[in-house]
Formats: C-alpha cells, structure tokens, sequence
C-alpha cells in the first residue's frame, strides 16, 4: 500500500461531510468530545477557557499532564494534536456562534469556545512550535516560550481513512 497523500487527506478533511456520512461529533457527557470521521477523541474545553490567557507550548506539555493526572473522562493518555489532527476539525462552512454572535472560528458549536484561535500541536522544529489557527485556518511556526497558543487535547489513533467515503476511493482509483 503506498503513502497518503497528506494534500488529498487535506482537502477531504476541509470538506463538510456532515451530510454524507451522518452526524460527526458525538458529545459523551464527561468532558470529552468523539469524532466518528477521525477515530480521535477531544477535549470538549480548552486551556484558554481554564486559564484566561494563552499559553506557551511548555505550558502546554504541562497543560496536557495535568489533564492525564486527573483522568479527564477517565483517560490518561492525553496529548497535544498533530497538525492534520488539529487541522481536521477546521470547517470553513462552520462560523463559530456564542451568546448571540457570531465570530470567524472555524469549528464545530458542539466544541468550548471563547477566545484564542491559536492552538499548540504537537510538531516542532528546534526552539519552534507549528500552532494552527482557527480565524484562518493558517498554520504558523511560534517560538515555544511565546504567548500565542492555547490547547485543545486529544487522545486515540489518527485514523484518516474513516473520512474517506469508499465508494469515493472507488471512483477516483488511478487519479
């Protein structure tokens, strides 16, 4: 079996899917958040929400072993997100709306949102970290100990072949 193409995977992941493959996220009542396209399970809030501010991504490694201290839904194997992770809940069709406005964050209502629209991935390169941005839907690199990302943990196996619709992979074989 060859490589994914992380482009292709890309473009699929930027495609609202909700009507061709049914409800995507499923609340589960303790603080966690299932996305049946991805396999990956959320945190329903973020730091931003906890702290008031944005955070470093060492404050971040520190974020995520608190929340594994106490057990967020019972799990202890939180982590920070890798970029097409954290890329995978951006829907461009999906303004964020709260309290009877509606702002340019990309993602779904059924995640926390107040502020930030940075969050820290697990990627780095040297003293930099690769931070995704929800207003944008950009990806930039940030200096670790900088105050520009807040964090949104995940947990479980990436699994990018859920999103893809095998009658799809059918149709497009030798393109």
């Amino acid at each position: 079996m060859g490589e994914v193409d992380e482009d292709l995977i890309i473009s699929v992941i930027m495609l609202n899917l909700d009507g061709l493959m049914g409800s995507r996220f499923i609340e589960n009542g303790n603080g966690t958040i299932k996305d049946v396209h991805t396999g990956l399970v959320w945190q329903e809030s973020y730091a931003y929400i906890e702290t008031g501010n944005n955070i470093s991504w060492y404050d971040a490694q520190d974020y995520i072993s608190k929340l594994n201290q106490e057990k967020l839904g019972g799990y202890e194997d939180w982590r920070l997100p890798g970029r097409l992770e954290i890329q995978s809940l951006y829907e461009i069709a999906k303004p964020f709306q709260s309290r009877g406005k509606t702002f340019i964050l990309h993602i779904d209502p059924v995640f926390e949102f107040s502020y930030g629209s940075c969050f820290w991935t697990s990627k780095t390169r040297l003293s930099a970290a690769l931070g995704f941005e929800f207003d944008m839907g950009d990806i930039h690199w940030y200096p670790k100990g900088s105050l520009k990302g807040t964090v949104r943990a995940v947990r479980n196996d990436w699994q990018p072949r859920l999103m893809i619709d095998p009658g799809w992979a059918e149709k497009t074989k030798g393109y």
